[in-house]
């Protein structure tokens, strides 16, 4: 009897503890549905402050002094001077007042050159006299540059290896390139050597290519056509233009770590054989325009093409072979592979409300030399914004969601520490993760912003840059948005231009390929229609030095602080908007207009072989219309509702995965981006559809005749576009 009257008496005990719980919790989430601690409207008037308060702060002498001493020696990855810029870095952001700063890192494979051999090209005689030789180093132009450390020029996974024979030049090494040589003028690769000019297409698909049709080796070199439409006479340090001497450095691999694909580089990673991973097998190495004159003045053989010729004032020939048949070209390359340590810096600002939703800005450390530009430029405008920021915490204002800083490591050699940190964080961020605003470097010159932006940011970014002052002091245009718009408009569009290929060339690759989050690349660049150049001329040079850039860039560093205003502007606007201004209806409307461009295309080819495309049109057709009640929805939506507003975002944030296809693209199960990869034939360019833009390339220009592997592109397209239409309704299915 007692047992049982206890027994009663716990059950009543327990019955009302439950009660209370539940009240409890009832109350709880009725509060937090709509917090009484700040309404929408109120939120978005504290937003605006915070806003101001950025533009205010953000300090161009701050980002100066950053970056003249980032750029104080060389910063290669492995390297004692990019370890000591790591803990610089790291004891900057705990200073500037974070809530948390960690370093992951990773232990890669690295190539370097062998600087007590080094690499090298030669002209020799039948008998092994040496007639010519390529210079070792970069002559230092000025102070900042004479450094006696600096590693000298070479190609990262380049092999080692001498390679000797008749040279021929290729242009830039396009496959259309080589296909021209061999099918209108018969030349057959096999035991020459090619050179070909930096430019048009990522300079590891020119090895890839030159590889392919048989060659012993590849020289690359900056021709002045590209690095010097000034005059030959007025080249740095009296200008930005590549002087004779400059040598462009640069990896010819792919991205991450190579001993370890698919998983992070850590201590206790399973590794591949080193010997048996690096898929080049050519030996391959840069040398300058100067030193490239000499070769390519002594060539024979036909005229090149007159889109072929640069501006070293001669006549440009193909070869094979030199005038001289006694004269012969030797490529000796002697670089070495080594596990090295790259370390990232993270930092973090925790959210006030959603803490398990992060917005990512990031930027790389390392350089091939100094990096003024590239990347450091960025570096120094990214720890100027956790001053900033941090600041703002300190005082208490935190963003709604949580804030991840990146300072990546061994980005120049294969995005080595983005790669390995999205392999290693995948899951994670793969769910929380809001966006990536990427800035590999802040000003490369001073004509008008680039953007490339997945076209779910594209609102965000315009909306960002009309918060932002233009940074020309004569100007009539008030903002950074009025000054790109007049000066770099879009088609047609009334807005500003902006690109929705990503490409592979930055750290926002993987996670826009692999893990599917949405990211914006930027910075302020040069008119590209006045200058037809893929990079800026000193690009990856030893001279691009702190010198160079107060001195030819941005000597008032009002557009660093335009860019860097820019960059904080939209990080602490995707963190801290309630509702996410992401564009589902600009992605429908860019899916239509690629489906379109492939029908005016191909559609004639298709036709005649059975390619029938009437259910991805519909997928399309179907996408437009669930964006646009989509749309209709977030009208309607009460703001204050924290459970529909979250609902909303969550869908907005799973859009972009929608389009990954765990499988991969056709041999290429790094890139899994349906609609966004880079094309097989260059890493640096995009294509849309890529899966059936590269399965076209390789019927129309490498004799393939595989249609059924171009039907199954065409049939995933269609399922994964459907997939994104139905993420965006209330069910699903």
């Amino acid at each position: 009897m007692v047992l049982r009257a206890r027994s009663v008496s716990m059950l009543v005990l327990g019955y009302g503890l439950a009660c209370v719980v539940v009240a409890v919790f009832i109350r709880w989430f009725s509060n937090n549905s709509k917090p009484s601690f700040m309404s929408y409207f109120q939120h978005q008037q504290s937003m605006e402050d915070s806003f101001q308060y950025i533009i205010n702060d953000l300090n161009k002498d701050n980002i100066r002094n950053n970056l003249k001493t980032y750029t104080s020696r060389q910063r290669l990855p492995g390297t004692e001077g990019v370890m000591e810029l790591v803990k610089l870095i790291s004891r900057q952001w705990r200073d500037n007042g974070l809530d948390k700063v960690i370093v992951t890192p990773y232990d890669v494979l690295m190539s370097y050159p062998n600087t007590s051999d080094p690499n090298k090209v030669e002209i020799v005689t039948s008998s092994g006299i040496t007639f010519f030789t390529s210079a070792f180093f970069e002559k230092p132009l000025d102070e900042d540059g004479n450094q006696s450390d600096i590693i000298p020029p070479y190609n990262s996974f380049s092999p080692a290896g001498i390679a000797e024979g008749d040279l021929v030049y290729v242009n830039y090494g396009c496959i259309e390139d080589f296909l021209y040589l061999r099918n209108s003028l018969a030349i057959d690769f096999t035991n020459k050597i090619v050179i070909a000019r930096y430019g048009k297409i990522f300079r590891g698909d020119k090895v890839e290519n030159a590889q392919f049709f048989n060659a012993s080796g590849i020289i690359l070199y900056t021709d002045p056509a590209d690095v010097n439409i000034g005059k030959m006479d007025n080249t740095y340090p009296d200008s930005w233009w590549m002087p004779d001497t400059g040598v462009q450095r640069g990896s010819i691999g792919g991205d991450g770590d190579y001993l370890t694909p698919f998983y992070p580089a850590k201590d206790y990673a399973h590794r591949l054989d080193m010997k048996k991973v690096v898929h080049i097998k050519i030996p391959c190495q840069p040398i300058s325009y100067g030193d490239a004159f000499y070769f390519l003045r002594e060539l024979g053989g036909p005229d090149a093409p007159d889109s072929w010729h640069g501006k070293l004032g001669i006549r440009y020939k193909i070869g094979p072979g030199f005038v001289d048949k006694s004269l012969k070209v030797r490529l000796t390359v002697n670089n070495y592979l080594k596990i090295v340590r790259v370390d990232n810096i993270i930092g973090i600002i925790t959210g006030s409300v959603e803490q398990d939703r992060y917005v990512l800005l990031g930027n790389h450390h390392d350089a091939w030399v100094f990096g003024a530009i590239d990347p450091l430029s960025g570096t120094a405008a990214l720890t100027e914004i956790t001053r900033v920021m941090g600041k703002m915490k300190q005082s208490g204002v935190r963003p709604r969601r949580t804030i991840v800083f990146c300072s990546w490591g061994g980005e120049e050699v294969g995005l080595l520490g983005s790669t390995e940190f999205v392999e290693e964080y995948m899951k994670v961020l793969y769910e929380r993760a809001v966006a990536y605003v990427n800035v590999d470097m802040l000003v490369a010159y001073t004509d008008y912003i680039i953007v490339g932006t997945s076209p779910l940011l594209q609102d965000a970014v315009y909306q960002a840059t009309k918060m932002v002052p233009n940074p020309e002091p004569a100007s009539s245009y008030k903002t950074l948005y009025d000054v790109w718009n007049a000066k770099h408009p879009g088609d047609g569009t009334g807005e500003p231009s902006v690109y929705y290929s990503l490409g592979s060339g930055s750290d926002m690759a993987s996670f826009y390929q692999r893990a599917g989050v949405p990211c914006v690349d930027m910075w302020y660049s040069y008119d590209h229609k006045k200058w037809n150049m893929l990079s800026y001329p000193l690009y990856h040079s030893a001279y691009e030095t702190f010198h160079m850039y107060k001195t030819h860039i941005d000597p008032s560093f009002n557009y660093s602080l335009a860019m860097t205003q820019l960059w904080g502007i939209l990080s602490w606007k995707l963190a801290d908007e309630t509702l996410l201004s992401f564009s589902v209806r600009r992605y429908a409307i860019a899916i239509f207009g690629f489906i379109k461009s492939l029908i005016n295309d191909f559609g004639t080819e298709w036709k005649q072989h059975n390619v029938n495309i009437d259910a991805l049109e519909s997928a399309s057709r179907n996408l437009t219309a669930a964006a646009n009640m989509f749309d209709e929805f977030i009208q309607t939506v009460d703001k204050d509702d924290i459970l529909a507003v979250r609902m909303i975002n969550d869908k907005l944030m799973q859009l972009e995965r929608a389009f990954i296809d765990p499988q991969g693209l056709p041999g290429r199960p790094f890139y899994k981006h349906v609609i966004f990869a880079p094309s097989k034939f260059n890493s640096y360019k995009d294509n849309s559809f890529p899966g059936i833009a590269d399965t076209m390339f390789e019927i129309q220009h490498n004799n393939s005749s595989d249609w059924d592997l171009l039907k199954k592109q065409v049939y995933v397209a269609t399922c994964t576009i459907q997939s994104a239409a139905n993420t965006l309704h209330p069910i699903g299915f």
